[in-house]
């Protein structure tokens, strides 16, 4: 049951001693606000001033600090619009509230102080800190313990107020182990007490002394270690008497109450929990009033005087649902047990103590542990880290020229290297443009060679007339061809205009044997879609002289569909001629077999390997679409390619 006790004791023992208690009852003359009538304006060198003082020590004994005031002060911060004040007065007030058990209005007060702190680092220490403290007394170690490391680290590593940051980590610290002790780890809470006991003695700060050695003797209990304990308990209650912490001195006295039962004295307990709560009483902290009910309940009953047990545990019990804090409903619902038991009424003894067990399992479980465990486990290897990080920075300073060296060689490297890929790339690229320029050069004298058939033709049939047209016409078509010869890409546009000429050449030869359409969208943007020069010239010429070259009475026609689609444009090339399967006339020529369509497919192989875009081909026989049709139909899904891509 002792260890039931210390648990009850360190769930909300230290920090109430903090510098951020203002319940307590040994305050001076000191005073902090402007002496204007409450709810007057104030002006902003006077909050200022006035914040000034609430974040000093003075506070602690100030006897006009109250609800009234900070509400005032918070008011007329939020006037100003002064964050500051807004922060430091909310989180004030949200410590009297959580002295007074109300500890949903102090979550909300500190939370919304946190949101206006800012950058500040000393008023965010406090908020965080006072976060952690009302959360342990809500029986939730986990958040609490999170809200406390938050500002141990940044404490550690505040160097601009040493004696803010060495307070702000004596108050961490002091949770951290007090949480350990909750979930019944005391040797790490002695740990992390004596740490805090050695800051606090070297800023000689008496208060903290006292709050250090108050849970030295209670991890000292919780080991077995009563007489050390004692002697613990003992210190920190002159410590106490030395500040004048009534608070202080309330909860030396109900330990060392303790120590006197657990050693079976308990009418010299019974004196000094009577001194605790009359200390107590004069805080108005429900908190502490209730534990010193709680161990005279708990002494009545071990000397099995029920009547003055009752009325104590009854107390008891009844602030603690109040503040609705599970440690506090635990022990008085096991009290209140024990009471009945010994009445000799079992059944409501039995049905308290079912009650006792249920919220006690709430409170200390495996998972708390755990994650403690796991939580000192990350804050010790980030410091290790931090270590480990000045320790390679020194390295680095040592070795810098070393370094230097290594990184030089190695640009060397690298810079060798990127420029053996790139000439590389280089070269690769270079033989693709050569053989384009090959394939475009094979294919311009086929072309020429054809054409200059047809004049020869006119000639030796005496059209003098037509064959001068047709040299004209032929003379524009070379001049663009030539034009182009040098280009990869020309715009859709002169392609268009290139073939349209050729066609018309080629009708004039054929004695206008066929007619031809070419047919664009009403969108095709053909100034910025770019296209090989020639590339829909051997499809039509194999479809002139090969498909529509048994045809009679002028009815051969070629229709050429251009369009534009989301990543390519496609053309479609179709005549009514033969197909492509019909059988050759034997007296078929192979002299006339167009060459342009095996250079088309060698230029998209070079054209996907320089660009890494797919070039869809296809040519089908109508016959196999419909059987009643003839002729054949070329489709070209060409990507679009900017000429610098």
């Amino acid at each position: 049951m002792q260890n039931i006790k210390i648990l009850l004791s360190c769930a909300f023992l230290s920090i109430s001693l903090s510098v951020y208690s203002i319940s307590d009852n040994s305050r001076n003359d000191t005073l902090i606000f402007p002496s204007k009538a409450i709810g007057s304006d104030l002006t902003l060198p006077e909050i200022e001033e006035t914040i000034h003082k609430l974040n000093s020590d003075r506070k602690v004994k100030a006897k006009d600090l109250d609800e009234e005031r900070l509400n005032w002060l918070i008011h007329q911060s939020e006037r100003l619009n002064y964050s500051k004040g807004i922060a430091v007065t909310k989180d004030l007030l949200g410590v009297i509230m959580r002295d007074h058990s109300e500890f949903a209005k102090a979550i909300e007060l500190h939370q919304s102080a946190l949101a206006k702190a800012g950058n500040d680092t000393v008023i965010l220490l406090n908020i965080l800190n006072n976060l952690g403290v009302v959360y342990r007394r809500l029986d939730k170690p986990r958040i609490a313990l999170d809200y406390h490391m938050q500002a141990l680290k940044i404490a550690e590593n505040y160097k601009d107020m040493p004696d803010v940051a060495f307070r702000s980590l004596c108050i961490a610290l002091n949770s951290i182990g007090n949480i350990n002790l909750t979930l019944n780890q005391p040797q790490k809470a002695l740990e992390v007490f004596n740490q805090s006991l050695l800051y606090e003695q070297q800023r000689n700060n008496d208060l903290g002394i006292a709050i250090n050695y108050e849970n030295i003797g209670l991890a000292y209990q919780l080991l077995g270690k009563p007489d050390v304990a004692l002697s613990y308990f003992q210190k920190s209650l002159q410590h106490n008497k030395k500040i004048n912490s009534v608070i202080g001195q309330s909860i030396c006295y109900n330990s060392i109450g303790d120590i006197f039962l657990l050693k079976d004295k308990p009418y010299e307990a019974l004196s000094s929990y009577k001194t605790a709560l009359s200390l107590s009483s004069k805080t108005n902290d429900e908190y502490h009033i209730s534990q010193a009910h709680a161990n005279l309940g708990r002494t009545y009953l071990k000397i099995g005087n029920l009547k003055e047990a009752l009325p104590q545990i009854v107390i008891f019990n009844e602030i603690a649902k109040k503040t609705e804090s599970g440690t506090l409903l635990a022990e008085s619902y096991k009290l209140l047990s024990t009471y009945y038991e010994k009445l000799g009424d079992y059944e409501k003894a039995y049905s308290n103590f079912r009650t006792s067990v249920q919220f006690n399992d709430s409170i200390i479980n495996d998972r708390n542990t755990r994650y403690l465990t796991d939580m000192q486990v990350i804050y010790e290897a980030e410091k290790k880290q931090q270590q480990i990080e000045i320790l390679t920075k020194e390295n680095k300073i040592k070795s810098q020229r070393a370094v230097s060296y290594l990184l030089i060689a190695l640009l060397i490297i690298l810079f060798g290297i990127a420029i053996f890929f790139n000439q590389k790339k280089k070269t690769n690229k270079e033989k693709i443009d050569l053989e384009m320029k090959l394939f475009r050069s094979m294919m311009n004298p086929h072309f020429i060679f054809n054409a200059l058939g047809s004049i020869q033709s006119f000639l030796y049939k005496n059209e003098s007339q037509k064959a001068a047209s047709y040299l004209s016409s032929f003379s524009k078509l070379t001049r663009s061809i030539l034009k182009n010869s040098t280009k990869e890409l020309i715009p859709l546009e002169e392609e268009i205009s290139t073939l349209r000429n050729y066609m018309e050449i080629e009708q004039m030869r054929q004695r206008e044997s066929f007619s031809y359409e070419i047919i664009t969208e009403d969108d095709l943007e053909q100034d910025f879609i770019f296209v090989p020069p020639m590339m829909l010239q051997p499809f039509v010429e194999n479809a002139i002289h090969h498909g529509l070259k048994e045809m009679q009475n002028k009815t051969g026609r070629i229709e050429i569909r251009i369009s534009q689609h989301d990543k390519y444009v496609r053309f479609i090339i179709s005549d009514n001629g033969m197909g492509i399967n019909a059988p050759k006339p034997e007296n078929s020529s192979t002299e006339h077999k167009s060459m342009g369509i095996d250079i088309f497919r060698k230029r998209i192989k070079l054209i996907k390997r320089k660009y890494k875009k797919s070039i869809n081909f296809e040519i089908i026989d109508l016959s196999e679409l419909k059987s009643d049709q003839t002729g054949t139909k070329v489709t070209i899904d060409f990507p679009i390619i900017e000429p610098n891509d």
